[in-house]
């Protein structure tokens, strides 16, 4: 789990506070939390799921086609096109989509692209946000209360009846349980007691989802500690991946952020 923060000027948000807010930015196994001003410039997608709180303003967001709508909350899917912006700091939490957590929102919200965050969850992060951004708490308190929250969906979801196949239940729950190392396909089939390309079909079948972009996922975590250190090249090459190029392109495919605002936000 890694912290990283940026020091921006917010003196606009409930004007009777003028202080220093700082961008921060926090990522564990399974999600992560950005705290501050993130505006998206140009239409993309990634793998994570998005849910995103306004502090003041709006979230203004543009899907593929070219609509804009306004939110107070939003939930976006994985790997849906889209642009962001809000121009006052946003809470902006992402969520690895084969996780058990991410599994019960795909189930609370199935195939929508883009919608409004649904009331209980609205209500409940908007409140942490805003004693959050009121108090000035310790960004790792309102991560710690964050996290209490959303252990509450992983629990509710242990069950291989949301995942139809107790097999796909089973390598969910190993994936979850062996995250310190990189899982193979082929480790993990034969804990499943399944071929390699069957294993692939029915994990893409019943959780909507591409293995190997799990596997992109746990390895691109395991680098944050050493990119906190090193430069993006330094980094790519320690941990795979062809070139800064091919490390950039899938840091952003994946979490909808360039290692760039990381490496900003030491």
């Amino acid at each position: 789990m890694f912290y990283f923060r940026q020091q921006v000027l917010f003196g606009s948000f409930y004007r009777a506070i003028n202080y220093m807010f700082h961008n921060k930015l926090y990522i564990e196994n399974n999600w992560g939390v950005f705290v501050g001003q993130l505006n998206d410039n140009k239409l993309h997608k990634h793998y994570a799921l998005q849910i995103s709180v306004a502090s003041e303003s709006s979230l203004l967001i543009t899907d593929a086609t070219g609509t804009e709508n306004t939110y107070v909350s939003s939930w976006i899917n994985s790997n849906v096109p889209h642009r962001f912006y809000c121009e006052k700091p946003t809470l902006i939490v992402l969520i690895n989509p084969a996780s058990m957590i991410g599994h019960h929102l795909l189930n609370d919200y199935g195939t929508t692209e883009i919608t409004c965050l649904k009331k209980e969850l609205n209500n409940t992060l908007h409140q942490a946000f805003d004693d959050y951004l009121l108090s000035q708490d310790a960004f790792t308190v309102f991560v710690r209360r964050l996290k209490s929250y959303l252990q509450g969906y992983q629990c509710d979801c242990e069950s291989a009846i949301h995942f139809g196949d107790d097999r796909i239940y089973k390598s969910v729950q190993y994936l979850e349980d062996n995250f310190d190392r990189v899982v193979s396909l082929e480790e993990i089939a034969d804990v499943c007691h399944l071929s390699q390309t069957r294993f692939l079909h029915l994990f893409k079948e019943k959780t909507r989802l591409n293995f190997r972009r799990y596997q992109l996922w746990n390895r691109l975590v395991k680098s944050l500690s050493y990119l906190k250190e090193h430069s993006i090249t330094e980094t790519a090459h320690q941990f795979g991946f062809t070139d800064s190029s091919h490390y950039t392109r899938t840091f952003t495919e994946t979490f909808g952020l360039s290692p760039k605002i990381l490496t900003s936000l030491k």
